[in-house]
């Protein structure tokens, strides 16, 4: 039995995916707009855009978990099929839709602001409109559109080279192991790191 990860790439005989196919694939780049708008609406209004994209991966993961449950013929197998392919989305789904996506963002915005400070070019009202709040927002909107692809692609790479292949009892050896291991740890250290960076990036500018 083979699962593999919800990938970006669609297939055309595959039924009509809501999470997926319509306009409610948008609530999994809420913390990117949130992290872009992070000058206006704060930190609590960030975190909160967190909380409405992991509403979105929640619902697809149970919604693919309880599909597959119910799509698997074998009495046996059902439990074990649900549970592979919610976890196998709900990795891939917090990792692409949260976690790398929010931590770019970030280190694009805060970049993006402390350039206009060093510039001194903050502080710039127009008509009493904030505009050196308005251009981080601009450059982190901008941005969501050239890193989805990249990212769902190397996460669909990076898990088919470890968790899903895991999941489906692939892994053959320590060497396989240790790839496996080696790349979905990768996976997860790159948004802590790009926050600290963004972090230290903000700090130059206070």
């Amino acid at each position: 039995m083979t699962v593999v990860a919800n990938s970006g790439e669609k297939d055309p005989n595959a039924p009509y995916d809501i999470y997926r196919d319509s306009p409610l694939r948008y609530m999994g780049y809420a913390n990117e707009v949130g992290e872009a708008f992070a000058a206006f609406v704060g930190e609590t209004g960030v975190v909160a855009s967190y909380g409405v994209a992991a509403l979105y991966v929640f619902a697809d993961t149970f919604d693919k978990g309880k599909k597959a449950y119910e799509g698997e013929a074998d009495e046996d197998q059902k439990v074990k099929r649900g549970a592979i392919v919610t976890l196998d989305t709900l990795t891939w789904q917090l990792l692409a839709s949260v976690f790398w996506p929010g931590s770019f963002i970030r280190v694009m915005v805060n970049t993006t602001t402390v350039a206009l400070s060093l510039a001194h070019l903050d502080g710039i009202e127009v008509n009493g409109f904030d505009v050196s709040k308005a251009i981080p927002t601009i450059v982190g909107l901008g941005t969501i559109p050239f890193i989805v692809k990249p990212i769902d692609g190397t996460i669909d790479t990076a898990m088919e080279m470890s968790v899903t292949k895991a999941l489906n009892g692939k892994i053959e050896g320590v060497q396989d192991a240790g790839v496996a291991l080696a790349t979905i740890s990768a996976c997860l250290v790159v948004p802590p790191t790009l926050f600290s960076v963004a972090a230290a990036i903000k700090a130059i500018g206070a």
